[in-house]
């Protein structure tokens, strides 16, 4: 750990949530360098403005108190709609794996019948093989003669068609980075894959049979 490496995980005080940052050793507040204000008055941008906004809106329509307790009311496709609606967003593309088809398809249709204009795109778009981009036969599932997906196509077909929000829904570890990074839109994921747990990524975090897993490599 340098001397300007913020930990986080390591502070039992969160003093950052009640507006009082700093306690802790290893703070952001005391150990980046950053002036306060002078993060602060990023956010005078007005894209990042009106992004945080239409975020703001969104988690105060989404936790209403129902007989005295904090309750979510809507989830998170609901919370993805409404968020488009604030920024005015109305082209929105579905990045999805073949594993996830079926979410996908049921996704699609939800957002048509919001008055979405909806683009979607397969992991496995033109057919490309594993050998075909470099992966050597030892790290397929069979051959290098089976499909492969292609992310950085899934994000420029969708710039293509011009979306102004892109959703994630399945795809691999290592290719929704890919994704991301060639995404001209912003990106929200709905659905991440994990095959072990049935796309509950966060179960094992909270179960012991996964212990001795979890500390393997």
């Amino acid at each position: 750990m340098t001397s300007n490496s913020p930990r986080c995980d390591h502070c039992g005080d969160v003093g950052c949530k009640a507006g009082q940052p700093g306690k802790f050793k290893y703070c952001p507040t005391n150990i980046s360098g950053h002036d306060r204000a002078e993060i602060v008055k990023r956010y005078n941008d007005p894209e990042l403005q009106k992004l945080m906004g239409a975020a703001a809106k969104v988690e105060r329509g989404t936790l209403q108190t129902v007989n005295g307790v904090r309750t979510p009311i809507r989830p998170r496709i609901s919370e993805i709609m409404a968020f488009a609606d604030e920024m005015g967003w109305t082209r929105i593309g579905v990045a999805f794996c073949l594993a996830a088809r079926d979410e996908a398809l049921r996704l699609t249709k939800v957002l048509e019948a919001r008055g979405f204009e909806v683009y979607s795109i397969i992991c496995r778009a033109f057919g490309m093989t594993k050998g075909e981009v470099g992966i050597p036969a030892e790290n397929c599932l069979k051959s290098p003669d089976e499909t492969v997906c292609n992310p950085v196509y899934q994000a420029e077909l969708l710039n293509d068609a011009d979306t102004q929000l892109n959703i994630v829904v399945g795809l691999c570890v290592g290719h929704d980075m890919l994704f991301n990074k060639h995404s001209n839109a912003y990106v929200t994921t709905l659905m991440v894959k994990d095959r072990m747990t049935g796309n509950n990524p966060v179960g094992p975090l909270y179960s012991n049979f996964f212990s001795a897993i979890l500390k393997q490599k």
